[in-house]
């Protein structure tokens, strides 16, 4: 036995889940524990734990298995002909048709991991199931509704909030899309305000992937409320507090979640922030627990990254950045509803996909004006304009970006100086509500987990600089030390995200400290913490449902497939007043080429041709 998986694994090709699942798989049905089988296994697990929901087994014909980590293992250096791959795998009693019950899917010339296929078949189908107009909508209440709450416009502009109002209110389902300061939150409270004015006994829920996000939408429902011009008693039944998803579904009920298909939520209408952070089997999930007959409403931003875990559902159900057209009985719907559509519609030869008139499309954003080197600099990354965006820094002209060169193996001492500068200001704080939100006001971002760019390496040289500067003392745990939850503590109340402060109570005590939504502080005993990190440098990833006024975006000197555009777009747009880059030129401008790219079939499923990028 040769075990050419296992040297691959090894060498640290091959994780060691993807290898003992290769593993299971061949035993289980008596193949070569190194045959194509073993190894479309290990292909498939590799690829779900980067992010991709399936295989194209097209795209890896006469191409690397394993990409340049093979090499290790020439033997495992490039895949058969298509004809030969499918035949092997419809072979195998382990691999199943669509539909089937079985460790692999063959789906055409797509493998998948059996539940993976499942997931992305639930989704598809639930959504399509929602792909329908509201049949009890009152026009006349409606119109009144949108010309009472939306500004009004000249002739020939189209108000994209009021667009994207309109059809949440007339949809089962629907998706309202923006980058920062388009206002997402703003138009939903609208929504809630128009849906109440067409059914005062609505039930409604709002939810979030994370606790931080939660609580800001939470934060946002409060404060937009007092902006809206609702009619009696309606903004009185507009909810405001946001829970999590898994908190919503009943995480942590047996080995699954509560509310599911055969005990669904009670909601006529639920609204989802920050979508574009839940992945595919959370929102398998959440579409089962939900019942057909409910509204669903989605906000998120697009081009923002992707869940960590696998899938890209936002991106797919809104064509990964192609422009957004409706068809004819759509435009004529909002025309009819007073509203300025310009050249909007597809041509009859062209139909969009029955989703695109489920998007509403945010494009003006209020809270970076014209002459906001943020929001240019946030355009142009997202544009792909790497060498554009690049030049923006040099030019002079915006005050609100700034660029420093990266070492070749260390970070810019400027990094440290930025951070111990603003850091300085939570720690000198006289209590605890007053450091925490001094602290949450400047973050240190990072792409990368390890290595010298890495928030574990930015966050022990930032210890160990405050340290030496006597604004921190101790050792592990100590007065001041930030920190991040890292798993889901459901007896504790604390989740996956949530950041604070370790401070010291009346009594000395060492306590770790929350804020929550408003000023509502809660601590718990060092003992009780659940597993958590330091927190002084977040990845963007963790940092997703967050803004501070002032950030610092750490990249890597050199290329790395983590560098995408939707990871350098989406640090840069957690910032709201500053931000401040130090990587290698050539690298950004590498990033802003590099797209988020995972496979998937459910773009295809909701009728979007293909999965291609079009920018």
């Amino acid at each position: 036995m040769s075990n050419l998986l296992r040297r691959l694994m090894d060498t640290g090709g091959l994780p060691p889940l993807a290898y003992y699942f290769a593993r299971f798989v061949a035993r289980g049905c008596g193949a070569d524990e190194d045959g194509l089988l073993a190894r479309s296994a290990a292909l498939v697990s590799l690829r779900n734990l980067q992010g991709d929901v399936c295989v194209d087994l097209d795209e890896y014909t006469g191409q690397p298995l394993f990409g340049d980590d093979s090499q290790a293992s020439p033997e495992l250096a490039l895949a058969p002909a298509l004809g030969e791959w499918l035949e092997t795998l419809a072979g195998s009693s382990w691999v199943g048709r669509p539909g089937i019950n079985a460790p692999l899917i063959l789906d055409r010339q797509r493998l998948y991991l059996g539940k993976y296929w499942q997931y992305e078949q639930t989704v598809a189908e639930a959504l399509r199931a929602r792909l329908v107009s509201v049949t009890t909508l009152d026009s006349e209440r409606l119109i009144d509704g949108l010309r009472r709450l939306f500004r009004e416009v000249q002739i020939d502009e189209t108000d994209w909030q009021k667009v994207a109002a309109a059809i949440a209110v007339s949809r089962r389902f629907a998706v309202i899309s923006g980058g920062p300061g388009t206002g997402k939150t703003t138009t939903v409270v609208k929504v809630l305000a128009l849906l109440l004015e067409q059914d005062p006994r609505l039930h409604i829920a709002l939810a979030a992937p994370t606790g931080k996000a939660a609580a800001r939408l939470t934060e946002a429902i409060r404060g937009g409320k007092g902006r809206v011009d609702a009619g009696p008693g309606v903004l009185e039944r507009i909810p405001e507090e946001a829970s999590t998803l898994h908190r919503l579904l009943g995480a942590g009920f047996g080995s699954g979640f509560r509310y599911n298909r055969d005990n669904p939520l009670v909601l006529d209408c639920l609204v989802v922030d920050e979508a574009s952070m839940i992945d595919l089997p959370l929102m398998a999930r959440l579409l089962e627990a939900l019942p057909e007959q409910s509204r669903l409403i989605l906000l998120g931003d697009r081009d923002q990254l992707a869940s960590v875990e696998a899938g890209n559902v936002l991106g797919d159900i809104t064509g990964h950045g192609r422009e957004i057209r409706y068809s004819r009985s759509q435009t004529d719907f909002l025309a009819g509803l007073g509203m300025t559509m310009g050249d909007e519609t597809m041509p009859d030869a062209a139909l969009p996909p029955r989703i695109a008139d489920a998007v509403g499309l945010l494009r003006v954003s209020y809270r970076f004006a014209r002459d906001s080197g943020i929001g240019e600099l946030a355009r142009r990354v997202n544009a792909g304009e790497g060498e554009v965006a690049f030049r923006l820094f040099g030019e002079g002209r915006y005050r609100d970006i700034a660029w420093l060169d990266a070492g070749e193996s260390s970070l810019n001492p400027a990094c440290l100086d930025w951070a111990v500068e603003r850091y300085a200001r939570y720690l000198r704080a006289d209590d605890v509500l007053a450091a925490l939100r001094a602290f949450e006001q400047a973050r240190v971002l990072a792409a990368l987990q390890g290595g010298p760019f890495g928030v574990i390496e930015i966050n022990r040289r930032i210890t160990e600089r405050l340290q030496a500067l006597g604004l921190i003392r101790g050792g592990e745990e100590y007065h001041g030390k930030p920190v991040m939850v890292t798993t889901n503590d459901y007896e504790v109340g604390l989740f996956n995200g949530d950041i604070g402060l370790l401070w010291r109570a009346a009594d000395d005590s060492l306590r770790a400290w929350f804020a929550f939504t408003g000023n509502e502080l809660r601590s718990v005993s060092i003992r009780q913490l659940p597993e958590h990190s330091c927190a002084y440098a977040l990845t963007v990833h963790k940092s997703q449902g967050s803004e501070f006024d002032d950030v610092l975006l750490v990249l890597p000197s050199a290329e790395n497939p983590v560098l995408t555009r939707e990871l350098v777009y989406t640090g840069i747009t957690r910032a709201r007043n500053r931000v401040t880059l130090q990587g290698e030129r050539q690298t950004f401008m590498q990033g802003c080429q590099r797209r988020v790219q995972r496979a998937s079939a459910l773009a295809e499923k909701l009728g979007w041709a293909g999965n291609e990028e079009t920018r």
